[in-house]
């Protein structure tokens, strides 16, 4: 039996070899993910030029997609990753990742700027200088995180 590990990391090499040594290999790609109960992710593997990292949570500035592919932004780097954001809505602390549209999951922490638009939408400037849009369904939702 093949699992993912989504736990913190004070806990990960501790269940990891637990499971190995019950015969469960720890892999990335499965869709099996065994995560701790009312806890949220330290990192998230993202894959970058064919190679598995752990990617820290705190390095995030947003995370979207495109069609299928799902691509985790850091300062300096992309990463693409195997989790679908509703899922990842479920792993990142809510006090500090947003969902503000179908595709685009930012870091509270890494919003630099917002600006309204005309049509009940805002465009946010993000640290690393990438824009993205509050769409109208995410708009209310956002508008009540920041007390706006």
């Amino acid at each position: 039996m093949k699992i993912k590990l989504m736990v913190s990391r004070e806990r990960y090499d501790e269940i990891a070899s637990e499971l190995e040594e019950k015969g469960v290999e720890i892999d990335n790609s499965s869709s099996l993910v065994l995560t701790e109960e009312n806890g949220f992710a330290d990192f998230l593997m993202g894959r970058r030029n064919d190679t598995l990292s752990p990617v820290p949570v705190s390095e995030i500035v947003f995370i979207e997609t495109f069609g299928s592919d799902v691509v985790l932004h850091t300062m300096s780097e992309e990463y693409k990753i195997s989790e679908r954001l509703i899922r990842l809505e479920g792993l990142l602390n809510p006090s500090e990742f947003l969902r503000i549209s179908n595709s685009v999951i930012v870091a509270v922490k890494r919003i630099k700027s917002i600006r309204p638009t005309f049509s009940s939408k805002y465009i946010l400037t993000l640290e690393d200088k990438s824009t993205v849009d509050v769409t109208r369904s995410y708009f209310n939702r956002f508008k009540e995180f920041f007390g706006i």
